[in-house]
């Protein structure tokens, strides 16, 4: 037996429970981990998002006010006074509640609907949403009154790049996203789906983040850094902070595009998060 062979047995008799348990305990460790980064992005969406969606209402309220005046290319709809909507990426909100319940207290949270509220009365939504469980919160849910001013077609899996099979072209006469591009895949591809799905003369409304408009700022560096090395997408469902979505939806072909920034300001669960995330475009792009 050679030298070597004798020293790789003599570590083996040495470490080797330790490398077990070492191993052991990394497997626990990373199975676990993956739990908790479920619970922390869910909270993610349930807490912050929800905040941001409160301080962000006069401006959805202003970006979806031209959908009540809208007429559906839709024959059937529009003898109805109705339009379809697609939203990507829906956003069901939710509210909390403190119950009392003798000396214990019980926080609940309940979706409540972040952009259907302002949405017009009777309108047809279709929603796309890797959220499984979309269906259950819009039709099931104890709180889905919440969502019966709208007829919800049907939801859809996915992040909004592969329509062509669900969604027939040019059969929708609003889309709506809001936060949502900085965490698709293909912001190109799903911004060629939007224009593709949309009757002529349809309308694109966005509200989307973008990085700090004064580059080089200390927040610019910070979006740049937590982008880049993959951290803050990992722990928040593919977000990008130093996402840009001005170039790729005027780049994406539509006749028309109009748009304003925003900046959200207010108190927050999480001022460090609205720190990267506060600066907004919000707009409408026209097919």
């Amino acid at each position: 037996m050679s030298t070597a062979d004798l020293w790789v047995r003599e570590l083996g008799a040495r470490y080797g429970l330790v490398l077990i348990i070492v191993i052991v305990i990394a497997t626990w460790a990373y199975s676990r981990w993956s739990k908790v980064r479920k619970v922390w992005y869910r909270d993610h969406l349930v807490g912050f998002e929800t905040e941001c969606s409160t301080l962000a209402r006069f401006h959805k309220r202003r970006l979806f006010e031209p959908l009540h005046s809208l007429v559906s290319a839709d024959s059937a709809l529009r003898d109805l006074g109705r339009i379809r909507i697609l939203e990507i990426g829906v956003k069901t909100g939710s509210r909390s509640q403190i119950h009392f319940k003798g000396p214990a207290t019980i926080r609940s949270v309940f979706p409540s609907g972040e952009n259907i509220p302002f949405y017009p009365e009777a309108c047809h939504l279709i929603g796309v949403d890797w959220n499984k469980k979309l269906a259950d919160y819009l039709f099931h849910d104890d709180y889905a009154w919440r969502f019966q001013h709208v007829f919800v077609e049907r939801t859809l899996v996915g992040d909004g790049s592969r329509l062509s099979r669900a969604i027939p072209s040019e059969s929708i006469d609003a889309v709506v996203t809001t936060r949502t591009l900085c965490s698709v895949k293909s912001p190109s591809a799903v911004l060629r789906e939007i224009r593709r799905v949309l009757v002529p003369g349809g309308a694109y409304f966005f509200m989307e983040h973008t990085p700090d408009p004064e580059r080089g700022t200390l927040i610019y560096w910070l979006q740049a850094f937590w982008s880049r090395s993959r951290i803050w997408p990992y722990l928040y469902g593919g977000c990008r902070p130093d996402f840009d979505p001005i170039k790729s939806i005027e780049s994406a072909g539509f006749k028309e595009v109009r748009w304003g920034r925003a900046t959200l300001h207010g108190d927050v669960s999480k001022p460090h998060h609205l720190a990267l995330t506060r600066h907004h475009m919000i707009g409408t792009a026209i097919r």
